[in-house]
């Protein structure tokens, strides 16, 4: 258990002093093919390809930039640096950083095409032109897409072709959870692991396919491999979490997170990085885990730990962790006295999500301290902003296990659905303070039916309190069990072994 995170810290420095940051001979899983440059450059590109596939994107680019150095002729350490810049999965791209990477081989595709070594690295070059071209990041992204289907098709055996085509089916659905995309994407990674079965991207991309409660049993080998394939990088430790949590496996989900935590300190302190090196996702998702298991004290621990780690570098990543945290560390503990739900939190660049997870926890801190004026601001708050954001809305899909650093991500409607559903639940809590129980079934019925349209979202809750739970524990108050178990079954299908739905069902069965 990690009891104390500082003292954690602490010891992973002293480890630290003694090793130099990762190296080539670092655990990051195993490549087949090669591409051309010279011998200098081979182990940096072959790195930064190993860490591309692992979503270790600033030092996959470190890497990439060490082959460009190394061999100034090696047109693939271009595309690696570019390719650097665009996360699929986490809706991010850095536009003009990406063209920038691609003019140091030439001012124009023509001339950039012009160095490739031969036909394939030609045809790699015109995919990544594809992610920079005109037009808008949907249609980008889908023509990237569109292209790495012909070049699988043409070179079925290529397991780079392979998995980077994998990785673009999902990178391309242009709004929540396609499962038929998804398969497809499955399909064409599984084929990657007959040939390669330490292939990191094909293991990565197989897990993310299928990280659902009805797919996440078909990665669960993929899971228990890919956290040693690539053992040295940090979001590789963290991945296995993804079908654990589809699963409601807590411990293994604890197990994955503390090992990808502790790994992202050694990587602050072996890189002399800030806070914003450290994976705060892992310690959102570990503290879920704990609150799982029902370890208080633990998930405590972290919010304590988490409430320093934002006031040491208020970053939009530290801020954005520090709201889904304290938001989910009420709604799992009912402790309404953390300092976590009394620190004032600037909101600038969190977006409509972000502001409502804010708004619902202090509006829940209001309910619960039966504040009715409070309640109605936070209220009257998230309306306006869900309204105004509403006319933003670009349908660009849910970012996945995203890092939450700034990026270029765009507001999607299932962000203003998300916010939607939390500010039913908020009316429908100012109902309970008036015993109008009309009132409240028509706000939570309305909620849940929202949230049940809404594809599924892997991890810790984006709706902090599962409409279906606060719609079955009012029912249970009301003293309606039967509906009070539809509701409460339903958050299971969402969320397998969820504890408060699972107590609460025991203690059903127990009263019957």
């Amino acid at each position: 258990m990690l009891r104390n995170s500082f003292f954690l810290l602490g010891l992973l420095f002293l480890a630290a002093c003694g090793t130099s940051p990762t190296t080539e001979q670092d655990t990051l899983g195993e490549l087949h093919f090669k591409f051309q440059g010279n011998q200098a450059a081979q182990p940096h590109f072959e790195r930064g390809l190993l860490l591309l596939h692992n979503f270790e994107y600033d030092d996959a680019r470190a890497a990439f930039l060490e082959a460009q150095q190394a061999d100034p002729d090696m047109v693939m350490a271009y595309w690696g640096e570019a390719m650097s810049y665009n996360h699929p999965l986490w809706r991010q791209q850095d536009y003009e950083a990406g063209r920038a990477a691609l003019a140091k081989l030439g001012d124009t595709p023509e001339a950039r095409q012009s160095k490739a070594a031969n036909e394939l690295e030609g045809q790699f070059l015109q995919a990544v032109e594809l992610l920079y071209g005109e037009g808008a990041k949907n249609d980008r992204d889908q023509a990237y897409s569109e292209y790495l289907e012909q070049l699988f098709e043409a070179h079925p055996e290529h397991e780079e072709v392979a998995a980077f085509y994998a990785l673009s089916i999902p990178g391309a659905v242009p709004d929540g959870r396609d499962m038929q995309a998804y398969e497809r994407g499955a399909a064409v990674a599984s084929a990657v692991l007959t040939s390669n079965p330490n292939h990191p991207g094909a293991l990565h991309y197989l897990i993310h396919s299928y990280d659902d409660p009805v797919h996440a049993h078909l990665a669960l080998e993929a899971a228990a491999s890919y956290s040693n394939v690539a053992k040295d990088a940090v979001h590789a430790l963290h991945m296995p979490s993804h079908i654990f949590l589809a699963l409601g496996k807590w411990e293994d989900v604890i197990r994955s997170n503390i090992a990808s935590w502790e790994a992202s300190v050694a990587r602050k302190q072996a890189q002399a990085l800030d806070n914003d090196a450290l994976s705060y996702h892992a310690l959102h998702w570990l503290q879920y885990g704990y609150m799982q298991t029902g370890n208080r004290e633990a998930a405590r621990q972290i919010m304590d730990d988490m409430l320093v780690y934002a006031d040491t570098l208020p970053s939009k990543t530290a801020r954005g962790y520090l709201v889904s945290m304290r938001g989910a560390y009420l709604v799992e503990t009912g402790d309404r006295l953390h300092p976590a739900l009394e620190k004032a939190i600037d909101l600038s660049e969190l977006g409509i999500t972000g502001k409502a997870k804010k708004w619902f926890t202090d509006g829940m801190v209001a309910y619960l301290s039966e504040n009715r004026d409070s309640l109605d601001r936070l209220i009257s708050k998230l309306e306006e902003a869900r309204t105004s954001s509403a006319l933003l809305v670009n349908d660009s899909g849910l970012p996945m296990c995203s890092s939450g650093s700034a990026s270029s991500y765009k507001l999607t409607q299932m962000d203003i659905d998300y916010a939607w559903v939390m500010e039913q639940e908020l009316r429908a809590m100012r109902a309970m303070l008036d015993q109008d129980d009309a009132a409240v079934e028509a706000y939570l019925q309305a909620a849940t039916e929202k949230e049940s349209e809404l594809r599924f979202g892997f991890g810790p809750p984006v709706i902090l309190k599962p409409s279906h739970e606060l719609y079955g524990e009012w029912l249970l108050q009301k003293g309606r069990t039967t509906a009070a178990k539809v509701q409460l079954e339903a958050v299971l299908e969402r969320a397998p072994n969820r504890r408060i739905a699972v107590e609460l069902l025991e203690g059903l069965s127990e009263s019957i």
